[in-house]
């Protein structure tokens, strides 16, 4: 790991939190807290990916015609009964 340093401005509240976790011994440092919440944005936009590319797929099936329109939502779960039954 690369030991490149960064001065960065986060802000009183920011500063506090950081100062908070650090102080609760969860953490031994700001940096610590600071990669801990960059880890998590990572993953949230990882899973923001993919939810936009799952939305582009349903789009393109929309488009295509690949759609099955349902009357009420017993219909709809019945097709899922019914699928989930089939796959096993």
């Amino acid at each position: 790991m690369s030991n490149a340093k960064k001065s960065i401005v986060v802000g009183d509240h920011f500063e506090l939190f950081i100062d908070e976790q650090v102080s609760s011994g969860r953490y031994n440092n700001a940096s610590e807290v600071v990669r801990a919440g960059l880890r998590l944005l990572e993953r949230d936009e990882l899973q923001l990916s993919e939810l936009r590319r799952l939305i582009d797929e349903g789009d393109a099936d929309v488009r295509a015609g690949r759609v099955h329109e349902y009357d009420t939502a017993e219909s709809l779960l019945e097709d899922i009964v019914r699928r989930a039954e089939s796959d096993h």
